[in-house]
């Protein structure tokens, strides 16, 4: 009776570890676009330009649901200060400022939904609202599929999103390309005969790399 109490009781024991191993392994293979940890930042450059600019996430605060709101902050001449956060498969935009600019800002009631996390080939989201400057926007987004993309901070694998922006009458077409744990690693927008965009140059989370 002893011996079979013991096999149960190492039976069950296994069972437990590789349900515990099973469940880490499924939450850590969860792609994330959009990551948001607190000291984590990202340097872009303008395509075939010398400005920069960096986003740096500076805080999280815990919400009455139990969400985490992310101030991210943006440097590009001006300081721009955005509010995120994550849940139900999406990334959620809660408002911008500018805050040295006293009037530009905006809050999004409900939350604007900016971008779904994780992205799948085929995934459409649409947007309309006012933008900052108070103006009529809107928005229609696809991801389109999956394209090997090379910047300054590497070679990535991404996600590609063509995106029909529309802001004050302003029409133009905006390509981001998002890699899986790193965020945003390209962008350019087409608008009529001007075309422009940003590429990741670094970011602060870069794993080490191997010992030889």
């Amino acid at each position: 009776m002893i011996k079979v109490y013991k096999v149960l009781t190492l039976v069950f024991a296994l069972f437990i570890l590789t349900v515990s191993l099973t469940s880490q392994k499924s939450a850590a293979s969860v792609p994330d676009y959009f990551p948001l940890r607190v000291g984590d930042s990202w340097k872009y450059r303008s395509i075939g330009e010398d400005s920069e600019y960096t986003v740096k996430v500076v805080s999280a605060e815990k919400q009455a649901d139990g969400t985490m709101l992310y101030l991210l902050e943006k440097l590009a001449g001006v300081k721009i200060d955005d509010w995120y956060s994550r849940t139900d498969g999406w990334v959620l935009l809660h408002g911008e400022a500018y805050p040295e600019q006293p009037g530009m800002e905006v809050k999004y009631q409900p939350a604007r939904q900016y971008l779904k996390n994780p992205l799948s080939v085929g995934a459409k989201w649409n947007w309309k609202g006012k933008s900052v400057t108070q103006t009529e926007a809107a928005e229609s987004n696809e991801v389109v599929g999956t394209e090997m993309v090379e910047v300054p901070a590497g070679r990535f694998r991404a996600m590609k999103i063509v995106s029909q922006v529309s802001d004050g009458g302003a029409v133009k077409t905006r390509t981001s390309w998002y890699a899986d744990g790193v965020g945003l690693v390209k962008t350019t927008t087409e608008a009529g005969q001007i075309k422009y965009g940003f590429e990741l140059v670094d970011y602060s989370f870069k794993k080490a790399s191997p010992k030889k």
